[in-house]
């Protein structure tokens, strides 16, 4: 299966927009090497914790 048909857009308020750049920002900070994961990282990041949270994951 290719990435295309494996991924689904998302439509975000630009709170949580805000908030995700701000976790972003965080982690830039937290990496020794001031890489930063791209908005889409941390947005699936906080997807699969809550579903693992929830026991979907």
């Amino acid at each position: 299966m290719n990435r295309k048909n494996n991924t689904q857009a998302v439509l975000l308020t630009r709170n949580q927009v805000e908030a995700l750049r701000h976790l972003q920002e965080r982690e830039r900070g937290r990496s020794e090497f001031g890489i930063t994961p791209s908005i889409h990282e941390v947005a699936r990041g906080l997807v699969d914790s809550a579903l693992k949270t929830i026991g979907r994951g």
